[in-house]
């Protein structure tokens, strides 16, 4: 593939051709335009102007809580880590074992790969550039395995002259602040709640559970969220998805690593963490980034799903954010398609959460949609990435354009139920990853 000529081409191609408005291109704006104008008149809401439209948080109809927006049993019991689906695989479990040998095994060769679409050459080398901070300088982390590698290392030393902010709320704004120049895209602050702290960790030494004991007595968690590529999830379940996840883990272990350093500077304790330590949607949604959704992950008002998620845990005194709501749940009650799309069907087509748990992963406890993991591993298995097609397909996953803020702005009305409809009419996440590869390399 020449893309200095195939860029040349297209841009000749663009400029020969009068620009003319596609059927497909107008019923998106038109119908866009129609029914975000319409959810913006039922929230009361007044648009100043198109495309100069409020930003969608700005606009939405964001309402904080003072506890969690999600029910929790009174039995809850802390999530045990060597009951994730993969260091199940770890440590020999005869359903994951296999299933993840197959998937991971893809990239190391010990078993073959498809080979079609959005698998070349180019995509291979991406995706190995993308992840090369988290397999190279952290050891393959992202499973959660913590204090394991340079970045997620929780030995650095503190120092011993301390700054002293004016009140809580400076410092967390200072925080804040820090973590969005290094990165985050996305920042707020959670207590520490020991209910979201793993009971027990893996240990790879002994391939078996040890006590999580942190090196320090926390009081907040600074959550911090990666927007994804939304045009590398386009190219879901193929290289280009694995390669904008791969990404992100490389880029939220410097984001973590870079702030945990920056509170350790000024005298607190700070450790970074991935996926390790504890559970980082529960955090997320405390931390008020966003929901619980049906895809068990954190949906965002400004990315949808499509975020990664790293936090540092310290005890600096910090001025907590609420939780928030803006109609995500409520939504994904009568959507379903990320389920309907999932190849594996791991995703609950129930239209309320429960408490029921679907495999021995499961966290028990929290009234959600039960993701069947062990479904879902199959599906890694077949394709040898962590696919994506739910993040793909979900209809909050739009890029940062004013028609799809429009768009998204609707899901938070009485209109909610029919946004699928008009989703699927404009055709968001049914692009072939054949079209979005060459869109991705092309643009």
């Amino acid at each position: 593939m020449d893309l200095s000529n195939e860029n040349t081409k297209n841009l000749e191609e663009k400029k020969s051709i009068p620009k003319k408005l596609s059927r497909r291109f107008f019923l998106k704006t038109s119908l866009g335009m129609g029914v975000g104008v319409a959810g913006a008149a039922l929230l009361g809401n007044q648009l100043t102007g198109v495309p100069g439209v409020d930003r969608i948080a700005e606009a939405a109809d964001i309402v904080q809580h003072n506890d969690m927006p999600v029910e929790i049993s009174a039995d809850y019991k802390r999530y045990d880590q060597c009951k994730n689906v993969i260091m199940r695989s770890y440590a020999g479990d005869p359903v994951t074992a296999p299933l993840f040998a197959r998937y991971f095994g893809q990239h190391t060769g010990e078993f073959p790969s498809k080979e079609g679409p959005g698998r070349g050459r180019l995509e291979d080398a991406l995706m190995a550039g993308a992840g090369s901070i988290e397999g190279d300088i952290n050891g393959y982390h992202s499973p959660g395995f913590a204090s394991q590698g340079l970045l997620y290392k929780w030995d650095y030393p503190v120092n011993p002259d301390v700054y002293k902010f004016d009140s809580p709320e400076l410092a967390s704004k200072a925080v804040k602040k820090a973590a969005e120049f290094c990165g985050a895209s996305l920042v707020g602050i959670a207590p520490y709640d020991e209910r979201w702290v793993f009971e027990t960790v893996f240990d790879m030494k002994t391939m078996k559970g040890v006590p999580n004991v942190l090196p320090f007595k926390p009081t907040n968690v600074v959550v911090m969220a990666l927007e994804m590529s939304y045009e590398g999830f386009q190219g879901a379940p193929d290289f280009l998805e694995m390669a904008s996840t791969a990404n992100i883990y490389s880029n939220m272990s410097v984001t973590a690593h870079k702030v945990s350093a920056f509170i350790r500077r000024l005298g607190y304790h700070a450790i970074a963490c991935g996926n390790d330590t504890a559970l980082s949607v529960p955090l997320a949604v405390q931390a008020g980034l966003g929901e619980l959704s049906r895809i068990g992950i954190l949906l965002t008002p400004e990315f949808g799903p499509r975020v990664r998620i790293c936090k540092v845990f310290t005890d600096l005194p910090l001025a907590i954010d609420k939780p928030i709501t803006f109609g995500a749940m409520e939504f994904c009650k009568n959507c379903r398609k990320c389920a309907d799309a999932c190849p594996s069907g791991a995703i609950s087509k129930e239209k309320e959460p429960s408490f029921d748990v679907s495999t021995v992963s499961t966290n028990g406890g929290v009234k959600k949609w039960a993701m069947d993991c062990e479904k879902c591993l199959s599906q890694w298995a077949e394709v040898g990435t962590d696919c994506g097609i739910c993040i793909k397909v979900c209809p909050y996953n739009k890029s940062d354009e004013w028609h799809h803020d429009l768009v998204r702005l609707g899901t938070r009305t009485p209109a909610r139920p029919v946004l699928r409809f008009f989703d699927d009419l404009f055709g968001y996440g049914k692009i072939s990853v054949e079209d979005a590869t060459k869109d991705f390399w092309n643009k």
